[in-house]
């Protein structure tokens, strides 16, 4: 009875399984697999010479290195200079390439644009997996230095944007890139069921908050995003300013701006217009600002800045200046969030 000695696709746990098993269980995981997914590494040979030509293309910045690579994946698809070279070469493009993904992130169209933005990112995760399934550290040491020169690429950026003259600006812009990393790039990793998976995205977090120790990075996932939109779980941002004060759900305030929903808002077409914008826009928006190092403030920035006024224009029957300063708040809060 002969095994067959590999490796588990989906976790990277060293398996030896009896030839004649169709189907089996990988004992680290549990995923069940069949013959030909087992991932089974050519033995370790000589140094490919073309290693060192490749590091050197690399190094010189010479195009000539995305030919080499081909040939050499075309040869072995595990090649670890390959891949590690691709990887290098493409990995800040998960993020790089997809700058105005904040602009879909909404209950209408964030899990089609998810889809999408997963799609466009295996090949260079893949790279990175099929570099972890040969290295004696799984691949950690290459994941820290991407995940890193990720978080680098991104502070250049903002340090590089002449349109950002005061620190506030540039720390607004650096928390739209984490909400990208957050909302997309994180739960995207843990999407694709690679075996580093799990370890990348805790990795993004570490260099995240080893690059901002200030600044929170949350380790979510693509089900609890899309549940929070179609369930309502992601809080609107009255209820979220009012929570943030300790007011119950069925406080003075957010009884009064129901009532003004029902009453006034949804009796016109053009109000039920706005108000379904709402509702597509809203959770995306309290998302963004839970992630802030100091959502209260923020809250309670919004609060005066918008709710306040907007709540003494319902005490004083000016509904027409209360929908009007309701609109203009979800238009700047989008602009600032989702734009």
């Amino acid at each position: 009875m002969a095994n067959r000695n590999g490796k588990c696709p989906k976790c990277g746990g060293e398996l030896s399984i009896p030839e004649e098993l169709e189907k089996f269980s990988c004992m680290y995981c549990g995923a069940v697999l069949a013959q030909e997914e087992l991932v089974v590494l050519r033995e370790k040979k000589e140094e490919n010479p073309l290693d060192d030509v490749l590091e050197k293309l690399y190094e010189n910045g010479d195009p000539k290195a995305e030919d080499l690579i081909e040939q050499m994946l075309e040869l072995d698809q595990y090649s670890p200079k390959a891949n590690e070279i691709y990887a290098r070469l493409h990995f800040n493009e998960i993020l790089l390439e997809h700058l105005d993904s904040m602009s879909h992130f909404s209950r209408s169209e964030y899990p089609a644009y998810f889809d999408r933005y997963k799609n466009q990112c295996r090949p260079v995760l893949e790279t990175v997996d099929r570099y972890a399934m040969a290295a004696e550290d799984r691949g950690d040491g290459l994941m820290h230095e991407l995940a890193a020169a990720l978080m680098k690429a991104i502070d250049d950026m903002v340090a590089a944007d002449a349109s950002l003259r005061t620190k506030s600006a540039r720390s607004i812009k650096q928390d739209h890139y984490k909400t990208i990393l957050a909302v997309y790039t994180v739960p995207m990793v843990q999407e694709l069921k690679l075996s580093i998976g799990g370890r990348l995205a805790d990795i993004l977090v570490e260099e995240w908050i080893a690059s901002h120790p200030k600044s929170k990075l949350v380790k979510g996932n693509y089900e609890e995003m899309v549940t929070g939109f179609r369930k309502g779980k992601l809080c609107f941002i009255t209820t979220a300013v009012c929570g943030s004060f300790g007011k119950p759900d069925n406080c003075y305030e957010l009884t009064s701006f129901r009532k003004f929903r029902d009453t006034y808002m949804l009796k016109t077409k053009e109000g039920e217009a706005l108000v379904e914008e709402y509702y597509d826009v809203a959770p995306a928006i309290v998302t963004c600002i839970d992630m802030e190092a100091d959502s209260a403030s923020v809250y309670k920035s919004i609060w005066n800045r918008w709710l306040s006024p907007c709540l003494s224009d319902m005490e004083s029957g000016r509904a027409e200046l209360c929908e009007a300063r309701y609109k203009e708040m979800v238009l700047d809060l989008r602009k600032r969030y989702l734009s």
